[in-house]
């Protein structure tokens, strides 16, 4: 009879003992990785609005990073349209003028900073390509070029596909403008202007006749109309800096929603874990001694 009341309990003993490492074990896992656990298994209930909260996260992450990206795009974009709206700005200047060796020496500066603006890249890419990037957007280099083209539209090689980009679920943005678009106007105004000055009234210079004078005359309201088309088209492209700066802010927002809801659901209380820890470790203690003493329990000093 005292050999089985002995086993039995040394066998709770012996329970007693693994129970207390476990908790001390988990306990110490709690403060070494700062988790409640390290399974879904382990956080109960909550494991589905765990899994759903980081998806939701990772999401929010990837489209915070293709906003960060399209705003640099847009960001060079800008520049590029603000450089082409200086040049055309130079060359109403240049129409206006009655100096003829002015005008062309203007119209080739104005010409060279467009086809540079509109031939411009941002990460590897052409800006104003469309969705084509293995050719420059506009195929010429100079003015003589443009005088042997058979019309300024054939020196644009885009596609007429701009990129699109996805900011947010069920949310994309047309982020890309096409060449032909944004220079097609100012580009028939220098065709016609190289053509006139290789033309039987030309070149212009100083002083002009009166038919250099007439057709400069003539293509001041062109240059401007190509002038508003492209102011136009800084506001458009203002205008997405401003959306995808606000869908951005709403990405980071999200994400710090998110983690606070994460964090409530797995992160250990370090406090209550260290208290558990203690306790764990005392009772550990106290097991194995107890099991210790169970296991000296013998009948021979009561034989003597």
């Amino acid at each position: 009879m005292t050999r089985i009341s002995t086993y039995a309990a040394n066998q709770s003993a012996l329970m007693d003992l693994m129970k207390a490492q476990k908790n001390m074990f988990d306990a110490q896992k709690q403060l070494t990785t700062g988790k409640l656990a390290t399974d879904l298994k382990g956080v109960g209930y909550q494991a589905e609005s765990l899994s759903a909260s980081k998806a939701a996260l990772e999401r929010a992450k990837s489209y915070e990073e293709a906003s960060k990206r399209t705003e640099a795009r847009l960001e060079s974009q800008d520049i590029a349209l603000e450089r082409m709206s200086d040049a055309v700005s130079s060359l109403r200047t240049a129409v206006t003028s009655k100096e003829g060796d002015y005008v062309m020496h203007q119209v080739r500066e104005a010409f060279y900073d467009i086809t540079a603006s509109l031939n411009a890249r941002h990460a590897g890419v052409y800006l104003f390509g469309g969705t084509r990037s293995d050719v420059a957007p506009v195929n010429i280099d100079n003015l003589s070029d443009l005088v042997a083209a058979a019309s300024s539209a054939d020196v644009f090689e885009n596609n007429d596909r701009s990129p699109v980009v996805q900011l947010d679920q069920g949310y994309s943005l047309e982020v890309g403008m096409l060449a032909s678009d944004v220079g097609g106007e100012v580009m028939a105004a220098f065709k016609r202007i190289a053509d006139f000055d290789a033309g039987a009234n030309g070149p212009f210079a100083s002083p002009m006749t009166a038919a250099q004078d007439a057709f400069l005359t003539g293509e001041i309201q062109n240059v401007i109309s190509a002038l508003d088309n492209l102011l136009v088209k800084v506001g458009e492209n203002g205008a997405k800096q401003t959306q995808v700066e606000n869908l951005k802010n709403s990405h980071t927002d999200r994400q710090d929603f998110l983690n606070i809801m994460i964090s409530d659901m797995e992160d250990a209380d370090m406090a209550e874990a260290a208290n558990r820890f203690q306790q764990a470790q005392t009772a550990v203690d106290v097991s194995a001694m107890t099991f210790s003493t169970l296991n000296e329990v013998s009948l021979l000093p009561y034989l003597r």
